[in-house]
């Protein structure tokens, strides 16, 4: 076979091919891929998205298996275009609905059927934070829960003011109800535990308005 023809079949056989993931360079963005022995470092993996909206996955797992295409047959300038399921690593769902399953167990899934957005950190005792305060934005910023109910299974925890019955609603409290510092007032009328009476008789009478 001649030079042109090896160094054609060659560089046919590098523009696609399949490896796994060896090890990950964050700083650079970059993986090292295992091609059956062949190592190649500083291979780049494509963004869905990299202009002035920027999108970050956090780079591949050690082993995970993943598609390179190489412009030119060069592997040196090549990129991972995405993943392959395998069996060390197999497919996250089984059906029609969008799955993330994370490292540690975290799960952000949509049920279509039933339309459901689920984001299931228990499996890590992790945090969910949504953050939309910053001090370099002096506009003042706002999260909005717009649904007929909003349920809160676990303690919930106010760490400013609490305003309700904006639009004419009620609260209503069951079990102990306890209140510490701070003032308590109905209508502008002091009926915490410093508040008095008028028209305080003995007897059997009762006392009259809070003053």
């Amino acid at each position: 076979m001649s030079y042109a023809l090896a160094q054609m079949d060659r560089i046919l056989a590098n523009l696609i091919k399949i490896g796994r993931v060896d090890s990950i360079d964050f700083d650079a963005g970059t993986a090292t891929v295992d091609f059956d022995g062949e190592l190649v470092a500083g291979i780049e993996w494509a963004k869905s998205r990299a202009g002035t909206d920027r999108s970050w996955n956090g780079g591949y797992s050690k082993g995970e298996q993943v598609l390179v295409l190489s412009p030119s047959g060069d592997l040196s300038q090549g990129f991972i275009t995405g993943s392959i399921s395998q069996d060390a690593f197999p497919h996250a769902g089984n059906d029609k609905n969008p799955k993330r399953i994370f490292e540690d167990g975290t799960v952000i899934e949509y049920d279509k059927t039933s339309s459901t957005l689920l984001i299931d950190a228990s499996a890590s005792g992790g945090h969910v934070v949504i953050q939309c305060n910053s001090a370099q934005i002096q506009a003042e910023s706002t999260i909005t829960m717009d649904a007929p109910n909003t349920i809160c299974t676990g303690n919930l925890t106010v760490e400013k003011s609490l305003s309700m019955g904006a639009s004419g609603g009620a609260a209503t409290l069951k079990g102990d109800v306890s209140f510490s510092g701070g003032s308590l007032t109905h209508d502008g009328k002091n009926i915490g535990e410093s508040h008095t009476h008028k028209g305080v008789q003995t007897g059997g009478g009762n006392s009259g308005g809070v003053n």
